[in-house]
């Protein structure tokens, strides 16, 4: 369990030190995340090519390839996510009286960036699921996504 959130922290470690070695603009934890997605789907691949063996758990090659120890600690920081956001919504309120003098543009900025947000995914679910099965035939993975 500990190996799996130093893994956590590792990449993001590395993400924000890539970030600020090449000045990037994304954030760095999202550059960890992504970068330990793209470890997880080559450790996948691994597993289909028969590169890596299972080690005679009572899971199939493809389960094994995300360590039970990271889904397991994964899952128990997406469960308290929503305490993560609580500083943000202290420093907001923190900041109420520029809010309040700005209250038009924030209100126009975040209606549109939802609207913008909801057309784009929109179209990208589209573009993507185009030849595809429907839903309901489509196998069920157990929540599954690498």
């Amino acid at each position: 369990m500990v190996q799996a959130f130093f893994i956590l922290l590792f990449f993001q470690f590395l993400g924000t030190a890539l970030q600020d070695g090449f000045h990037l603009s994304v954030p760095g934890p999202v550059i960890g995340m992504f970068m330990l997605a793209a470890c997880l789907i080559g450790r996948k691949q691994l597993f289909r090519a028969g590169h890596i063996k299972a080690t005679g758990s009572a899971f199939s090659a493809e389960q094994e390839a995300i360590p039970p120890d990271l889904a397991r600690v994964s899952r128990s920081l997406i469960g308290a996510l929503g305490l993560l956001f609580v500083p943000a919504g202290a420093g907001i309120a923190g900041q109420f009286t520029l809010l309040r003098a700005n209250v038009w543009p924030v209100c126009v900025a975040l209606v549109g960036s939802t609207l913008l947000g909801l057309v784009v995914t929109a179209l990208v679910m589209q573009a993507m699921t185009r030849g595809h099965a429907p839903a309901e035939n489509l196998p069920d993975n157990g929540g599954q996504v690498l």
